[in-house]
């Protein structure tokens, strides 16, 4: 395995336990008297915004997809989902966005947790798409030179350093 799709998988779980971390104070929050604490969730929204829409997705359009699509007619369609739905995340997260104003503004928590229960089931089947799917097409069409460059580009992050 390269040292790409070892930075993949762990940003992957890195954004995976910001969600659930969020939803899972979400949900603490509404079951609760206590105030629910929304400078903590517009900070769990930025680490979301920051990273992954501005760092992960651009590297794998960049370069995973990038050369994935030079090396394997197969993966195109795949990819053009993917790509499509790294554009969506941001349309997602401006709900989300709007749903934390909101509740800032006196509304209810219901509409934030169920528009980032859509986000997080969103991120879940991307996430999974690109480890089932992409991943193993790039393992089997991709030179050592791809990965070379794939790899320098994933490792500029390493460790979310941002």
């Amino acid at each position: 395995m390269t040292q790409a799709i070892d930075i993949i998988k762990d940003e992957h779980r890195s954004m995976g336990a910001v969600i659930k971390g969020l939803q899972a104070n979400v949900a603490a929050a509404r079951s609760s008297s206590a105030e629910p604490d929304l400078h903590l969730f517009g900070a769990m929204l930025d680490y979301i915004e920051a990273f992954p829409d501005r760092l992960h997705h651009p590297k794998e359009d960049e370069y995973l997809f990038r050369f994935l699509r030079m090396r394997s007619d197969e993966a195109a369609a795949v990819l053009d989902a993917l790509e499509g739905e790294h554009a969506r995340c941001a349309e997602l997260l401006g709900g989300l966005r709007a749903a934390l104003d909101a509740a800032r503004a006196g509304a209810d928590l219901a509409g934030f947790a169920s528009a980032l229960d859509a986000y997080a089931e969103f991120m879940w089947q991307h996430m999974s798409t690109e480890e089932e799917v992409v991943l193993p097409l790039a393992e089997a069409n991709l030179t050592p030179e791809d990965w070379a460059s794939i790899d320098t580009a994933f490792a500029a992050n390493r460790g979310g350093q941002w």
